[in-house]
């Protein structure tokens, strides 16, 4: 653990504070529910539903809750406790400041941490299937995406998202950059979200990305392919700026939202990450596929 984990974003501290609780708990080689029903018997109420977001840098953080935790673990070292109350001070104070806490009312469960990390990442491997990654859209595909998805909910709420989505995507150019590696499926180029015009103009607007910005890849798997593997479910695997910090793997399903961080979890999306890279066009041929899209696709 690093003594000067100092930070400005607060998923990254509360992810950060919650690996080392969860490592404690390991060494000391306890159960989430051997955990809970100690500190319950202590007069600490700290459930093992709690105490599994905490572990995984998720719900609100209560100092006292962390000290408690913490003489459980028998952290006898005032250097590490301090530093991880200071970590635990330094998350609540950062989430009124963090930019994206201004969307919280519009934000889907679950999608505030991914955009958290996403503010504090060096890297974004993704894979999408049948829609263009949300870095790369424009605001009127966007649009016509979340109005898909939440044909229900009031125009102010879609907009809302739409501009969350746009002010996402500084992360491409502010410094430091984040380095964006996307597969998708050439299925994706080819289903016109929002009408023949927006899909051309959304194909155009990767080309301009990916020409201007040298930290954008695209790579596209062609329909010759045929069956591969996964087809059953898009993942980003998103790598810390910070050495320090761990990488998360998330992968959007129908179940929900999951978030792994497991050292074998994360190798396997390398691993799968890798296998779909080499299955793709290169990032020159995948930009003449799109192109071809773009010029087949009516307005």
């Amino acid at each position: 653990m690093k003594g000067d984990a100092v930070r400005e974003n607060p998923t990254i501290l509360r992810i950060r504070l919650g690996a080392e609780l969860r490592e404690l708990r390991d060494r000391l080689g306890l159960s989430l529910d051997a955990a809970s029903k100690a500190l319950t018997a202590g007069d600490h109420d700290i459930s093992v539903s709690k105490l599994s977001r905490l572990e995984n840098g998720k719900g609100a953080i209560r100092l006292h809750d962390i000290r408690c935790l913490l003489d459980l673990y028998k952290v006898g070292s005032d250097a590490q406790r301090d530093l991880l109350l200071r970590m635990a001070r330094e998350a609540k104070a950062a989430a009124p400041a963090a930019w994206w806490t201004d969307y919280e009312s519009v934000l889907p469960s679950g999608l505030s941490t991914y955009v958290g990390l996403e503010a504090g990442a060096g890297r974004l491997l993704t894979f999408t299937l049948t829609l263009i990654e949300g870095l790369l859209q424009t605001e009127d595909y966007a649009r016509a995406l979340i109005q898909a998805w939440l044909p229900t909910d009031p125009p102010e709420t879609i907009e809302r998202l739409v501009q969350l989505r746009m002010q996402r995507q500084n992360v491409l150019i502010t410094d430091p950059k984040l380095e964006l590696i996307t597969v998708m499926d050439e299925a994706a180029l080819r289903r016109p979200i929002g009408g023949g015009t927006t899909m051309r103009s959304q194909l155009h607007h990767v080309l301009d990305v990916c020409e201007k910005l040298p930290n954008v890849s695209v790579q596209v798997i062609p329909l010759s392919k045929g069956a591969y593997g996964p087809q059953h479910g898009m993942f980003t695997l998103i790598e810390p700026r910070d050495p320090a910090d761990k990488s998360v793997a998330y992968v959007d399903s129908m179940g929900g939202n999951l978030y792994m961080q497991r050292p074998d979890q994360i190798s396997r999306f390398r691993t799968m990450f890798g296998r779909l890279q080499a299955m793709a066009l290169d990032p020159h041929e995948s930009l003449n596929v799109i192109r071809t899209a773009a010029e087949e696709t009516r307005p």
